[in-house]
Protein backbone atom coordinates (compact mmCIF):
# COMPACT_ATOMS: atom_id res chain seq x y z
CA UNK A 1 0.00 0.00 0.00
CA UNK A 2 1.25 3.50 -0.82
CA UNK A 3 1.21 6.02 2.01
CA UNK A 4 1.40 9.82 1.89
CA UNK A 5 2.24 10.59 5.53
CA UNK A 6 4.12 7.53 6.78
CA UNK A 7 6.70 5.05 5.53
CA UNK A 8 6.37 1.29 6.01
CA UNK A 9 9.59 -0.64 5.50
CA UNK A 10 10.35 -4.28 6.22
CA UNK A 11 13.82 -5.78 6.56
CA UNK A 12 13.53 -9.47 7.34
CA UNK A 13 11.32 -9.83 10.40
CA UNK A 14 11.68 -6.17 11.45
CA UNK A 15 9.20 -3.52 10.32
CA UNK A 16 9.92 0.19 10.67
CA UNK A 17 6.94 2.55 10.57
CA UNK A 18 8.04 6.18 10.20
CA UNK A 19 5.75 9.16 10.66
CA UNK A 20 6.87 11.26 7.70
CA UNK A 21 5.73 14.84 8.34
CA UNK A 22 8.93 16.56 9.50
CA UNK A 23 7.64 19.96 8.30
CA UNK A 24 4.95 19.64 11.02
CA UNK A 25 7.24 17.94 13.57
CA UNK A 26 5.51 14.63 12.71
CA UNK A 27 2.27 15.79 14.29
CA UNK A 28 -0.67 13.50 13.67
CA UNK A 29 -3.79 14.60 11.82
CA UNK A 30 -6.70 12.33 10.77
CA UNK A 31 -5.12 11.17 7.46
CA UNK A 32 -1.89 10.25 9.29
CA UNK A 33 -3.89 8.44 11.95
CA UNK A 34 -5.71 6.42 9.29
CA UNK A 35 -2.42 5.48 7.62
CA UNK A 36 -0.92 4.44 10.96
CA UNK A 37 -3.95 2.23 11.65
CA UNK A 38 -3.57 0.59 8.23
CA UNK A 39 0.17 0.07 8.80
CA UNK A 40 -0.39 -1.54 12.21
CA UNK A 41 -3.04 -3.81 10.69
CA UNK A 42 -0.59 -4.80 7.95
CA UNK A 43 2.03 -5.61 10.58
CA UNK A 44 -0.49 -7.57 12.67
CA UNK A 45 -1.60 -9.66 9.69
CA UNK A 46 1.93 -10.43 8.40
CA UNK A 47 3.24 -13.63 9.98
CA UNK A 48 6.73 -12.87 8.66
CA UNK A 49 6.92 -9.62 10.67
CA UNK A 50 7.89 -10.10 14.32
CA UNK A 51 9.08 -6.70 15.53
CA UNK A 52 7.76 -3.21 14.72
CA UNK A 53 9.60 0.03 15.41
CA UNK A 54 7.72 3.35 15.37
CA UNK A 55 9.84 6.40 14.62
CA UNK A 56 9.57 9.93 13.23
CA UNK A 57 11.31 11.54 10.25
CA UNK A 58 13.69 14.46 10.65
CA UNK A 59 15.73 15.51 13.64
CA UNK A 60 13.44 17.98 15.43
CA UNK A 61 10.86 15.68 17.03
CA UNK A 62 9.63 12.11 17.19
CA UNK A 63 6.08 13.48 17.14
CA UNK A 64 4.55 16.70 18.41
CA UNK A 65 1.27 14.83 19.04
CA UNK A 66 -2.01 16.13 17.64
CA UNK A 67 -1.68 18.51 14.68
CA UNK A 68 -3.26 21.57 16.28
CA UNK A 69 -2.60 23.73 13.20
CA UNK A 70 -4.57 21.29 11.03
CA UNK A 71 -7.37 21.19 13.62
CA UNK A 72 -7.55 25.01 13.66
CA UNK A 73 -7.55 25.19 9.85
CA UNK A 74 -10.40 22.69 9.63
CA UNK A 75 -12.31 24.48 12.39
CA UNK A 76 -12.07 27.82 10.56
CA UNK A 77 -13.20 26.20 7.32
CA UNK A 78 -16.23 24.71 9.12
CA UNK A 79 -17.18 28.09 10.65
CA UNK A 80 -17.60 29.80 7.30
CA UNK A 81 -21.24 30.29 6.37
CA UNK A 82 -22.37 28.13 3.49
CA UNK A 83 -25.19 30.46 2.54
CA UNK A 84 -25.88 34.16 2.72
CA UNK A 85 -27.44 35.19 6.05
CA UNK A 86 -31.04 36.42 5.90
CA UNK A 87 -31.67 40.09 6.55
CA UNK A 88 -34.81 41.08 8.35
CA UNK A 89 -36.49 44.40 7.60
CA UNK A 90 -37.49 46.24 10.75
Amino acid sequence: MAYAFIKYEQDGRIVTITINRPERMNSIHPPTSAELAAAWNTFRDDDSAWIAILTGAGDRAFSAGNDLKYTAEMSRAADRPRFAPLRCAV
